[in-house]
């Protein structure tokens, strides 16, 4: 392999911001998406991992200087609002937290929860913390960014995913009065993450059509999701990224009416198709295999797929990055995720050719 092609012309951080200025760029940007799933490639496990800012901090500064992506960061995880809110998560040793008790048993009692304060409930101080101590070690060489749980998936933890699915069909008020707690609580995330400094991301799979319908999505799941992209921008003037996990084409054209500024497609989806619909208004960011692939794939699987991706969104029209379709599980190989950095180097490399 040409060495020539496997060098960077341009920091991260100078690749970035050449990007969302719209001037031209070395290669394709590349941000495989990682975090605690990755904690094993440290020595470290998740459960540490999610208990300490200085191994939140250490796996990021690790991951970059391993693979040297071009975005880091550190979120709220998708059950940070409401273990501050008061439900009980689990930590295992080796695993993704999850949902023990939600601190709500009836959606009825919604009118019982107040916002949480970001900087004193839960394991968000934790968050802060250790987003600022990646800054300081690596912000002047990679973008640094935040991320926060969507207001619904926020609220499925609060109160269950089952009850409030059941809440949305027979107590629709008590879901709305909940959906403005747990965003008010991602309000006053957004604006300590806004204060740092940091770009802001939105994880929200309970908003996927796998999940719901396009008419629930409009009515219990945009209308909060905006309020979130609208105070990121009031306070910073930057614009909002956000994911969804599964199946989300139909809610594409909806998902533009909140005004974020970068979607992430899941490998469900079809890339050269979000392209058409979103490409247009939106970067778009995608969407390797991470299970088939990632995990259990090959390098020149990971190669010819990120290729793939490559070849079909290149040249939409506010931008492409590529990425994987979620969070890479557990157990990647380290030599697969180089593998992607390595796909960006070689096929994503300015001009394009093929």
């Amino acid at each position: 392999m040409n060495c020539e092609i496997m060098k960077d012309k341009m920091t991260p951080r100078e690749r970035m911001e050449a990007f969302s200025k719209g001037e031209e760029i070395d290669r394709i940007p590349c941000m495989p998406s990682m975090g605690v799933t990755m904690a094993n490639l440290m020595g470290v496990t998740t459960s540490e991992y999610y208990h300490s800012a200085d191994k939140i901090a250490d796996l990021e500064v690790f991951l970059f200087e391993k693979i040297g992506h071009d975005s880091v960061g550190v979120g709220t995880t998708l059950r940070g609002v409401a273990e501050a809110l008061g439900s009980k998560i689990a930590y295992p040793t080796n695993g993704i937290s999850y949902l023990e008790e939600p601190v709500l048993k009836d959606i009825r009692e919604a009118d019982n929860l107040s916002p949480a304060n970001p900087l004193k409930d839960g394991k968000l101080p934790l968050a802060f913390e250790a987003l600022g101590k990646v800054i300081k070690r690596i912000g002047h060489l990679v973008e640094v960014g935040s991320d926060i749980a969507g207001p619904l998936s926020a609220a499925a933890a609060v109160v269950g995913t089952e009850n409030l699915m059941k809440g949305m069909i027979k107590y629709p008020e008590k879901v709305h009065v909940l959906l403005e707690v747990v965003t008010e609580t991602n309000l006053r995330i957004i604006e300590q993450f806004a204060s740092m400094g940091v770009g802001l991301g939105m994880s929200d799979p309970i908003s996927s059509t796998s999940m719901i319908s396009l008419k629930k999505y409009k009515e219990f799941s945009m209308p909060y999701q905006k309020k979130c992209v609208d105070k990121m921008r009031e306070l910073t003037g930057m614009g909002t990224s956000i994911h969804i996990c599964g199946k989300s084409a139909d809610l594409w054209e909806s998902i533009l009416e909140t005004g974020v500024t970068s979607f992430s497609i899941d490998n469900v989806e079809d890339l050269s198709k979000a392209k058409k619909v979103l490409g247009e208004k939106v970067c778009i960011a995608g969407n390797v295999d991470p299970v088939n692939i990632m995990r259990n794939g090959t390098t020149q699987d990971v190669m010819e797929a990120s290729k793939k991706c490559i070849m079909e969104a290149y040249d939409s029209k506010q931008g492409f990055v590529l990425s994987t379709g979620c969070q890479i599980p557990i157990g990647a190989p380290v030599e697969n995720i180089k593998a992607m950095m390595d796909a960006a180097r070689i096929y994503g490399k300015y001009p394009i050719q093929y």
